[in-house]
């Protein structure tokens, strides 16, 4: 739906205030959604797996880049699901971060619908790995390797 635009006389804070009760409006439903998210991952994923994966972290930015691909939820909603992974290193949940915006099924499905097919299969796979390059590297870089 298209917001009711705010009457020609009205002033900042009445434009201010209408902005930002559509954005939440707009928000509020990928903000259920991260957070329905998170509360299954937290229900379904026994905390052992969890301990499990924080000493094998290459498997862990592995895991943690696919399990982005494919909830495919909105950068908003993400930040719910990374933090209740809270058994998980950082550079896993950083890298969770990064490719969620990146690359999902929802935008390999949109760019091949746009671009073809055979884009989209050569696209999706370049734009994870620069993903997920760049968030290792941005990670180790100021995390550290540990």
């Amino acid at each position: 739906r298209r917001p009711a635009a705010t009457p020609l006389g009205a002033g900042r804070w009445a434009v201010l205030a209408e902005t930002a009760r559509h954005d939440l409006v707009a928000a509020g439903g990928f903000l259920v959604m991260g957070g329905l998210a998170a509360a299954t991952l937290s229900v379904l994923v026994p905390i052992g797996w969890q301990a499990g994966l924080a000493d094998r972290w290459v498997l862990a930015v592995l895991l943690m880049a696919a399990l982005a691909v494919v909830l495919a939820l909105c950068s908003e909603a993400d930040a719910f699901v990374a933090a209740s992974l809270s058994m998980l290193p950082l550079l896993p949940r950083l890298v969770f971060l990064v490719v969620g915006p990146a690359v999902d099924v929802k935008l390999v499905a949109l760019q091949a619908g746009t671009f073809g097919r055979a884009f989209a299969l050569r696209f999706a796979p370049a734009t994870l790995a620069v993903a997920v390059l760049c968030a290792v590297a941005a990670g180790l870089l100021v995390l550290g390797p540990r």
